[in-house]
Parts: C-alpha cells; structure tokens; sequence
C-alpha cells in the first residue's frame, strides 16, 4: 500500500471518529435535555400537589371551625336541652340524631387531615345530614310556636337566631362534598396513569420469552 493510500486511509479513519464522537456528544445532550424536562416536571407536578394538599388543608380548617361553631357548642346545648327535659316539645330521637352527626363529623374530619379525601366525605355529609335533620325540626318547632298568640316580644326572632346556630354546618357540608369530588378526580387520573404505563410499557419479545 503506498504513503498516500494510508494517509488518505488514516484521515478517513480520523473523520469516522469524529463524527462518532460528535453523535455521542449529541445523544449526551438530548438525553440531558430529556431527564432536565422530565425533572421540570416532576417539581411541577409536586409544587401542584403541595399546592392542592394545602387547599384542602385549609377546606378541613373551615369545616373544623364550622363543626365547632355549630356542632361542638350549639348542637352539644340542644342535645343536653333535649336530653334533660330542658328543652320541651323536643323528642329525644331529635338528640340522637344530633348526636350521631356530631360524631359522625368529628370522624370525617379527622379522615380529612389524614387525607382519607373520599371516606371523608361519606362520614361528613352522612353526619352533616343526620345533624340537620335534628337542627331543622328544631327551628320548625320553634316557628310552628312563635306564631301562636300570647309571645313575649323579645321571643319573636327566637327561630332566625338557632338558624344562625345550626346553619353554618352547611359550610361542612359543602368543603367535604367538594374534598370528596377532589378525592374521586385524584384517584381517576391515578387509575388512567397507570393504565397508559402498562399500555406504553415495552413488550417481552417471543425470542426472550
């Protein structure tokens, strides 16, 4: 072979490898871009996590709040009243009705800061539920007696002030349903990622196998 045929050889040999060289650096760079993106993602999709997490967060400190307001403390006084003769007209069915709602939504929301978003629900609105019932039989009992003749004046508004007792639970009511609805959206998108990974998932060729 002569000087010239191995110098052409060898410079051929040399341009080979550096477009070989050239390609790694290419393939290097796109597999950088793609795990940067995927990264970029991810922090993404777990800043919206933390950002949905703290919205329900603060739903359950509302319905906290109106549990107290209403359940704890006003409803509490109409169980004792009811229980106790207190309270007169009033069954005893209409107390334990109250009552189980109390611990009804006591339970959900407790589920709801263990973020239990859907068995909260079922708990919270069955309790809510069960508690308004006992609530509105109260303030018709008391309406059917204010319009009777012979009512002290300061006992007029009597039915509008336990509406402004009982009906806060309704904020309950309305954060657990909206909770439940995130909570059943969330395990949907859940079930529909991890059909689309088993879909996309490579197949076991039949010479593998």
């Amino acid at each position: 072979m002569s000087k010239k045929s191995k110098l052409k050889r060898q410079a051929e040999k040399q341009l080979e490898q550096k477009r070989r060289d050239e390609l790694d650096e290419q393939l290097e760079k796109e597999k950088a871009l793609r795990k940067g993106s995927m990264a970029a993602k991810r922090m993404r999709r777990a800043a919206r996590r933390g950002y949905v997490n703290g919205l329900m967060i603060f739903f359950t400190l509302i319905m906290t709040a109106a549990f107290i307001y209403s359940g704890a403390i006003y409803g509490s006084w109409t169980i004792y009243g009811t229980l106790t003769g207190i309270a007169v007209n009033i069954p005893n069915s209409v107390a334990y009705a109250m009552l189980a709602g109390n611990i009804l939504m006591l339970t959900g929301i407790v589920l709801s800061f263990c973020g239990k978003k859907i068995l909260q629900g079922v708990f919270s609105l069955a309790g809510s539920g069960s508690f308004m019932w006992g609530a509105l039989y109260v303030i018709n009992d008391l309406k059917t007696r204010l319009n009777q003749r012979g009512i002290e004046p300061d006992l007029y508004d009597m039915d509008k002030k336990y509406m402004r007792y009982y009906l806060p639970i309704l904020a309950l009511t309305f954060f657990s349903l909206v909770i439940m609805i995130c909570g059943i959206a969330s395990r949907i998108s859940d079930k529909r990622r991890l059909q689309k990974q088993r879909d996309n998932a490579p197949v076991k060729s039949i010479i593998d196998a």
